[in-house]
C-alpha cells in the first residue's frame, strides 16, 4: 500500500511507481469513485470498450445481477475486498 499526503489545498500526487504501472501521464483522466469509506481511483482510458468481444456475451445478464446487489457486496463478490 502507497501512503500519499494531501495538500492543504486537497491535492494528491501519485507517485512515480503507481504512475508506471498503471500507465498514467500528464493530462490523462482518471475516475474517482467512492464505497462507503473506500476512494477507488482508475485510469479512464475511452479505448477499453472499443475493441470487438471485450466483453462476453453473457456480459449484460452478468452486470444486471451485479446490479441488484449493494455497493460492499458487489466487491466482495468481485473479490475486490473481504
Amino acid at each position: 500500500m502507497t501512503k500519499i499526503l494531501v495538500t492543504r489545498g486537497g491535492q494528491i500526487t501519485l507517485t512515480k511507481e503507481i504512475r508506471k504501472k498503471f500507465g498514467i501521464k500528464e493530462g490523462d483522466l482518471v475516475n474517482i469513485n467512492s464505497i462507503g469509506e473506500i476512494i477507488i481511483i482508475s485510469k479512464k482510458n475511452p479505448e477499453t470498450f472499443n475493441i470487438h468481444g471485450f466483453l462476453p456475451e453473457s456480459f449484460p445478464k452478468t452486470l444486471e445481477n451485479l446490479r441488484k446487489l449493494d455497493s460492499l457486496a458487489r466487491l466482495k463478490k468481485l473479490k475486490i475486498i473481504e
